[in-house]
């Protein structure tokens, strides 16, 4: 039984001096204007079946308007995201009526628009 704590404490210092010259060899770089990148990303909109889900990460704190349209253009709902960092919402048109809807993602700073459409038919 001591034998094989012997074995497994041995393996255990050959891992951790195997990690420490890995890293000593290999250092890990930061990654300059990375956050930058992140923080000008697009809404995320995904289509499941007559669902619509929203996600956009807002690490700037701008202010987000999301609006749903029918396909005559009337504006069916609209929310004001202000200082929100995470604006995330789910739309089901499954008791819609059948027509073309339209969600749209307004990004103040820049005055940046998304939008995705979805056909619901009946």
């Amino acid at each position: 039984m001591k034998k094989n704590w012997i074995n497994i404490a041995a393996a255990f210092v050959m891992l951790a001096g195997t990690t420490v010259a890995t890293a000593s060899v290999n250092p890990v770089k930061p990654v300059a204007g990375k956050l930058e990148k992140i923080a000008d990303a697009d809404p995320y909109m995904r289509k499941q079946g007559e669902k619509v889900y929203l996600n956009y990460l807002n690490l700037e704190g701008n202010t987000v308007v999301v609006k749903v349209f029918d396909q005559e253009g009337r504006l069916l709902y609209i929310e004001r995201f202000k200082d929100s960092p995470v604006v995330e919402k789910a739309f089901n048109f499954e008791t819609a009526e059948a027509g073309t809807y339209k969600v749209e993602v307004e990004v103040k700073a820049g005055d940046r628009t998304y939008s995705e459409s979805l056909k619901v038919v009946r």
